[in-house]
């Protein structure tokens, strides 16, 4: 394998990596966002609706009353700080923006590898590494503990991916299920032999 097919096999598995975290970033941020304003309208819905109202649609005392609005208040609290403190939003933008600049290095990648044997093509891969080197080194990181089970996540995927086109009409649970039963065998056989 040249250099080139190893660096589009790099960017691919980077690309896989960024996007999960993007993904994961992003519904962590979702669900707390929401869970902030549940809390703010029931909240609201405590403070400006008069507590008879309440009492008759609920059953919920005064004391009651002022106990749910003392913990939605912490609710509110403890979330702004978390959401303050985690930048989750932001870490799914940097890792959404480096799976796409990924994306266009992989695009570089395959149409290097199709051109013949020249030596302008030995001038365009030192283009292409001089670019690879200034994109991967801008990109936000990925952590160290979340690293090799990112890089399982998209060995799976490619794996997965080879039986779909092995089997293009079988259901995806299926070849899912293949794909784990084959991870407890010996890497010499191989997915024909289950």
């Amino acid at each position: 394998m040249n250099e080139i097919e190893r660096q589009k096999k790099v960017i691919d598995m980077m690309i896989t990596s960024h996007s999960v975290l993007k993904d994961r970033y992003s519904r962590a941020s979702s669900l707390f966002e929401v869970s902030l304003l549940v809390a703010s309208i029931i909240l609201n819905a405590l403070i400006f609706v008069d507590s008879k109202f309440i009492t008759k649609f609920t059953g919920a005392n005064d004391d009651q009353q002022k106990l749910i609005t003392g913990i939605a208040t912490l609710i509110i609290f403890t979330i702004s700080v978390v959401l303050l403190q985690v930048n989750w939003k932001e870490k799914s933008s940097s890792h959404g923006i480096a799976a796409d600049q990924l994306f266009e290095l992989k695009q570089e990648c395959k149409t290097i590898i199709s051109l013949p044997a020249e030596q302008d093509k030995l001038l365009i891969i030192n283009e292409f590494n001089k670019k690879y080197t200034q994109i991967t080194g801008m990109l936000i990181k990925i952590p160290d503990r979340k690293f090799n089970s990112l890089k399982l996540i998209h060995a799976k995927k490619v794996e997965l991916s080879k039986l779909i086109d092995r089997y293009p009409g079988s259901f995806l649970w299926i070849l899912k299920l293949k794909l784990f039963v084959s991870s407890f065998k010996s890497k010499n056989n191989t997915y024909g032999h289950i």
